[in-house]
């Protein structure tokens, strides 16, 4: 088992981003985008359902783990 961090960036109104990060190295291996903080076309992981909030880290752990970006036992911990 691993332990990922989620780490928040920006919370304001209309934009939203954070990140995951190796809790080892500190390494980013995905990062979550919400509002003005998306690319034309792209969309947030709460709008597609995968996350039913921006804190939701149960969802977005789920979510990584269906495209292997991390294992079947692995858990992503919120950092305030």
């Amino acid at each position: 088992m691993r332990v990922f961090d989620y780490h928040v960036n920006l919370n304001e109104r209309g934009s939203f981003y954070a990140d995951v990060r190796d809790e080892i190295t500190g390494k980013t291996i995905y990062e979550v985008k919400e509002g003005n903080e998306l690319e034309d076309g792209e969309t947030s992981l709460v709008e597609d359902g995968f996350m039913k909030h921006n804190l939701d880290t149960v969802g977005l752990a789920d979510y990584l783990r269906s495209l292997k970006i991390i294992g079947k036992n692995d858990v992503i911990g919120l950092v305030a």
